[in-house]
């Protein structure tokens, strides 16, 4: 099974241990935490992918902790006519009848409901990075295509330093060392640019190899 965390909403300890008992046989068991009916809403935290109430028979009456998980699967387990009043209440829960070897079918919910959330936040996770690699291919193709510019700049700004600190006319010892250290500082401006042009050969080089690859790959399924 998925490893996940399973809370069990129940008076009932002979409820809870069936349920403990039969996942507890697996390798990859979920955390399973069990907390009364009557429970306040602050006693547990909000971060478990399955809840379980039950057994609910004519008369109990519904906890209101369920209510606090919007994002977890609830699965209300108990008789027919309870169930009947769970679906009248909350149509999106899971409901499952208490006859006998309840239990595994309580796992084979449990299982696919863990194996479903697992999937959606594994799909979250890859649109997430999907997204940042979108954002970085704009950046980088966008700083590329301001190089030119860039470069035309610090050739400018170099131009005009060498040209001032080689002037016949007599600089102040400061204000010689401010255009030194402008030259500087655009000489590593430079060699930041150079850096950027070898990630844009890298890019292309990388961009070349992947439709090379496409493209055999769709010459490979061809008839």
């Amino acid at each position: 099974m998925t490893p996940g965390q399973i809370l069990v909403v129940s008076d009932d300890a002979e409820f809870v241990r069936a349920i403990s008992a039969r996942w507890q046989t697996e390798k990859n068991a979920p955390d399973i935490t069990a907390v009364s009916m009557n429970v306040r809403r602050q006693a547990s935290p909000t971060n478990y992918s399955l809840v379980v109430v039950g057994p609910l028979h004519q008369g109990t009456e519904l906890p209101s902790t369920p209510a606090l998980y919007m994002e977890s699967t609830v699965c209300a387990v108990g008789d027919l006519p309870s169930l009947a009043s769970v679906r009248a209440k909350y149509g999106d829960w899971l409901l499952l009848p208490e006859y006998a070897g309840w239990p595994e079918a309580l796992f084979s919910v449990a299982k696919e409901a863990l194996r479903r959330i697992s999937a959606e936040k594994r799909a979250r996770e890859a649109e997430l990075t999907y997204s940042s690699q979108q954002y970085f291919d704009v950046l980088g193709r966008s700083l590329l295509e301001a190089r030119p510019g860039m470069f035309n700049v610090l050739t400018s700004l170099l131009g005009n330093a060498d040209l001032i600190l080689m002037s016949e006319e007599p600089l102040s010892a400061g204000c010689q060392e401010q255009m030194q250290t402008i030259r500087t500082m655009a000489l590593r401006l430079n060699e930041m640019l150079q850096r950027l042009s070898s990630l844009g050969s890298e890019m292309e080089l990388s961009d070349w190899k992947s439709q090379l690859e496409t493209a055999e790959k769709q010459k490979a399924k061809a008839p």
